[in-house]
């Protein structure tokens, strides 16, 4: 064999060794980041390690789906799949929950503390950046400071797939 074809037969082998090897890699889901706000006598300040990607029926409008993003510091998908509604998940929840509604607004309920530290409000659109956004798959940054008007200031940066889909 020719040394120029031994080397591109190399070539060829290591190049395709490395796509092999890239397809192995399973998707790992997550979040990194964190979330901070000003309690009455301390700042609360908690790692956002994990997200989960949820939707079913909006509370508000009846007959509309809506998509909701949690951010908490312990994974709870197994809260989840054994909730027989979102609203369930509520108990479990130490972070925030980010619903993604049509129109200029998002809402979020913040929860910390054992539920003893809560917070609700809207931030603008513009404060999820997601650089991946399909029906089963959301990708991006979160980022607000709403710690002016007495509410949290986060920052994280997340992907994860389409989990649970509730009925009710």
């Amino acid at each position: 064999m020719h040394p120029f074809h031994r080397f591109l037969h190399r070539g060829l082998l290591f190049a395709g060794t490395g796509l092999l090897a890239s397809a192995a890699v399973p998707y790992v889901p997550g979040a990194t980041g964190h979330l901070t706000y000003r309690a009455a006598s301390r700042n609360i300040e908690i790692p956002l390690r994990h997200v989960q990607f949820i939707s079913g029926p909006d509370s508000f409008e009846k007959g509309k789906t809506i998509r909701r993003l949690l951010f908490s510091t312990g994974d709870l998908t197994d809260k989840i799949a054994s909730c027989p509604e979102m609203g369930c998940i509520d108990q479990y929840m130490e972070g925030i929950q980010v619903d993604l509604p049509p129109g200029p607004r998002l809402t979020y309920w913040m929860s910390l503390n054992g539920q003893m530290v809560q917070y609700s409000g809207t931030v603008t659109r513009e404060s999820l950046q997601l650089t991946t956004e399909k029906a089963d798959h959301l990708a991006g940054k979160l980022k607000f400071d709403q710690s002016a008007a007495g509410g949290p200031v986060i920052e994280v940066t997340f992907d994860t797939h389409k989990g649970k889909t509730f009925t009710r």
